[in-house]
């Protein structure tokens, strides 16, 4: 699931503007400080960019980017995947 882990790095730069060198996959919400309002924000950005139905709750602030993707992955409509299974081109930030 690199290219959707790398997706949401995107997101979470470019909406949250946390420097992509201070991210890992293994990085908690906590960790880059992402608090309950913005992980609700950040619900209603994977709802508009990929289509994916989730709240801040879902997300919970010990979960890790790759704990995110690996949701966003398990929820993403068939449709916004590529024959490869990863987000078609057009959904990648």
């Amino acid at each position: 699931m690199p290219d959707l882990t790398e997706t949401l790095l995107g997101i979470l730069e470019k909406n949250f503007g946390i420097d992509r060198t201070e991210m890992t996959p293994a990085s908690t919400l906590a960790d880059l400080e992402i608090g309950s309002l913005a992980r609700a924000e950040l619900a209603l950005i994977l709802r508009d960019d990929l289509g994916v139905t989730m709240t801040e709750n879902d997300v919970p602030e010990h979960s890790t980017v790759h704990d995110v993707a690996a949701l966003v992955a398990s929820r993403l409509p068939a449709s916004r995947l590529a024959a490869d299974g990863r987000p078609s081109a057009s959904d990648r930030s």
